[in-house]
Order: C-alpha cells, then structure tokens, then sequence
C-alpha cells in the first residue's frame, strides 16, 4: 500500500498576538484549538485511507521560544510584550509548552488511530546545535531543518514494513 505524509506544520501557538497584548487578563483561544486540530488530523487520515493510501502522520519540529517571543512582540511596545509575557504567566517557556502539548497530541492520535508517524523532533532535539534548524522566527524550518526533515522521512519511511500497529 502507498504511504501519504501527512504534516500540519503549526501547532496550537497561532493566536491573535496583538489582543493578548492589548487585554492580557481576558481569555484567548488558539486559532486551531486542539479539539480542532485532532479533528483535522482525523479527517486527513479518514481521506488517505479512502484514497487507498496509509496515512503516516509526521511530528512536529521544535520550536526557539525566545526566537519566537521576539518574532511575535516585534514592534510591539515595551509595554505590550509585558502584557503578553504576564499572559504566558511570566514565562516564555510556556510558548514551548503549548507547542509541546499539540505534538504530544499527535503521538497519542497515531497510538489511537493506528498509524505511523514519524519523529522529526527527537532528531533535532539530539542535536546539540539544534537552533540552527530554525529560521529567525523561532517556528520556520531553516534549510538545514528541511534538509534534516527530508533525510528522517526518507530514511523512516523505508521501515514502516517492519513496524507493527
């Protein structure tokens, strides 16, 4: 049976960044929570099945939260980022957290859809210049990222016979 990749490349740190900093004490939603972001998951694996394909589902890349904090606070006052910093409860690393949760989401999706995915992040991680897999943004595949990505992929992709659901 043919394989299909299936990647969604953002997780659940889309949010509208500019009302956070303008009301930090209300409550804001992701653009793709993570009820919606399974749903998505579960429709694609629905579709490539229907297709004849196995669908084989691809991690998340990591993500520089500083780089990101930056990315989203630019030209942003002083103030502003504060109020978005006091949002994330005063720790950047929170970002991190979000994005963590949506990968974990992915993981527990394969478990209990039976597919494959394949694990672009442990890669990087392991890396001990694992920054350098990022674009400036802190979220974006650098080339060196999308090279990485392509070489797990090929190499992983070769062994799914061997792996059992």
């Amino acid at each position: 049976m043919d394989k299909t990749f299936i990647i969604q490349p953002e997780s659940g740190l889309q949010f509208n960044w500019k009302e956070i900093a303008i009301n930090p004490s209300d409550h804001h939603e992701p653009q793709l929570d993570l009820v919606a972001y399974k749903a998505l998951y579960i429709n694609r694996i629905a579709q490539a099945r229907a297709r004849g394909l196995e669908p084989v589902l691809v991690s998340l890349p990591i993500i520089d939260e500083s780089r990101f904090f930056a990315h989203i606070t630019n030209g942003m006052s002083m103030q502003e980022r504060m109020n978005i910093l006091y949002w994330l409860g005063g720790h950047i690393e929170r970002l991190r957290n979000m994005h963590d949760l949506y990968n974990l989401a992915l993981f527990r999706l394969a478990a209990t859809q039976c597919v494959h995915i394949v694990d672009i992040t442990s890669p990087m991680l392991s890396d001990a210049n694992y920054d350098r897999f990022l674009n400036q943004d802190g979220v974006t595949l650098s080339e060196a990222g999308e090279a990485l990505v392509k070489e797990e992929l090929a190499t992983l992709s070769g062994r799914f016979s061997l792996l059992a659901c």
